[in-house]
C-alpha cells in the first residue's frame, strides 16, 4: 500500500533511485519499482509546497517530522522519532561568488528501506557522491550512505577554513608591517565568517556524535569507524575555528595598539607645536596692548630687536626639548 501511495503521490524530486548492493539505478518519478535487496532514495527540494503535500500524505510521517524537515532555518541536529531517524547537517558550495560561510542546510529522514533527504540549494558534494556511485561505488546499506553523505559535506568545509586562516595570516602580516589601512574591515569579516562557521560546526559536531553511538547501537563497527573520519574532522574544524577567534583578536589588539600609538604621536605633535608657540604667543601679545609705555614702541630698530629676541627664544625652546628628549 505504501508504494502505491508513492506511485501516485511522489511530487517531482530533484531524484529517485533504488540503491542495491554494487548498483545504482535512477528510477522516473512515478514508477513502481522493487526494492528487494536495497532500499529506495528520494532527494527532494524542500522549497516546493508538493513535498509538504506528500509528507503530509504519507501516515508515517509524525507532524514534529513534517516540520523538522521543512523548516526554513535550522541548525544540525539528531533526533530519533518513532518511525525514524531525523538528521540535519551542513554542507558549503565551493563555487565562485559565494561566500565562504554560506552553509547550506541538508535534511535527512531514514526509515528502515528508505531513505529521503531535502534541500533548497544543490549541493554540489551530494551531486560528486551521486556520481563516485554511478561509478559503482555504492553504499551497502542506508547507514553506510548517510555517513557518505556526512563525509562528502564535510569535505568542501576544510577547504573554506584553509582560506579563512590564510586571510588571517595575510591580515596579521599587513598589521604588523602597517601597510594597509583596509585591515579592520577585513578582519571584522574574517571573525564574522568563523562566527558564523562554529555556530553551525559545533551542532554538527554533536549530531555526528549521535549518528556514531546510533551506529554502535545497530553493530556496524565497518561504518561507525568511516562515520568517525568525518566526526574527528568536523572536530578539528571546531577546535580550528576556536584558534581562529583567538588569532583574530590577538590581530584585532595589535590593530588597536597600533591606532591608539598613531594617535598619541599626532597628539603629542599638536601638544609640542602648541608649547613652542605658546611663549613666542605669550610675548608678541603682551607687546601687542594698545596702551602707553611698550618698550620700544617710539624706537626705529625696535621691530628687528623684537624678531631676534624670538629667534633666541625659538633656539634656546628646541635645545630645551633636545634635551629633554621631547623629540623621540
Amino acid at each position: 500500500m505504501e508504494r502505491a501511495m508513492a506511485q501516485t503521490s511522489v511530487p517531482d524530486p530533484v531524484r529517485r533511485f533504488a540503491v542495491r548492493a554494487n548498483a545504482l539505478e535512477e528510477l522516473n518519478l512515478r514508477d513502481a519499482a522493487d526494492f528487494s535487496g536495497g532500499f529506495e532514495w528520494l532527494h527532494f527540494d524542500w522549497s516546493r509546497p508538493e513535498v509538504r503535500e506528500f509528507l503530509e500524505s504519507d501516515p508515517q510521517f509524525d507532524p514534529h517530522v513534517i516540520k523538522a524537515l521543512l523548516a526554513p532555518e535550522t541548525r544540525p541536529r539528531f533526533n530519533v522519532f518513532g518511525g525514524g531517524i531525523f538528521l540535519n547537517l551542513r554542507g558549503i558550495n565551493p563555487k565562485p561568488g559565494m561566500q565562504q560561510d554560506e552553509m547550506i542546510s541538508f535534511r535527512i529522514w531514514i526509515e528502515k528501506n528508505r531513505l529521503i533527504t531535502l534541500r533548497r540549494v544543490r549541493i554540489e558534494a551530494i551531486n560528486d557522491m551521486i556520481l563516485e556511485m554511478q561509478a559503482g561505488h555504492v553504499p551497502g546499506s542506508i547507514e553506510e550512505l548517510v555517513s557518505r553523505m556526512a563525509s562528502f559535506l564535510t569535505r568542501d568545509i576544510g577547504q573554506s577554513l584553509i582560506n579563512l586562516n590564510e586571510e588571517l595570516d595575510q591580515i596579521e602580516e599587513l598589521a604588523l608591517e602597517g601597510t594597509d589601512d583596509n585591515l579592520r574591515s577585513r578582519l571584522a569579516e574574517a571573525r564574522r565568517q568563523s562566527i558564523v562557521l562554529r555556530r553551525y560546526l559545533a551542532p554538527q559536531r554533536d549530531a555526528l556524535q549521535r549518528w556514531l553511538e546510533t551506529l554502535q547501537e545497530r553493530n556496524l563497527p565497518i561504518v561507525r569507524e568511516f562515520a568517525r573520519e568525518t566526526h574527528d574532522a568536523v572536530l578539528r574544524y571546531v577546535e580550528d575555528l576556536d584558534a581562529f577567534r583567538d588569532k583574530a583578536g590577538i590581530i584585532q589588539d595589535e590593530l588597536l595598539t597600533r591606532l591608539s600609538d598613531k594617535l598619541n604621536r599626532n597628539m603629542f605633535v599638536l601638544a609640542m607645536l602648541s608649547v613652542f608657540f605658546l611663549p613666542l604667543s605669550f610675548v608678541t601679545g603682551l607687546l601687542g596692548v594698545n596702551v602707553a609705555g611698550i618698550p620700544l614702541a617710539d624706537a626705529p630698530w625696535g621691530f628687528g630687536a623684537l624678531c631676534l629676541a624670538l629667534v633666541v627664544m625659538a633656539a634656546l625652546q628646541l635645545i630645551t626639548f633636545k634635551y629633554l628628549k621631547w623629540f623621540k
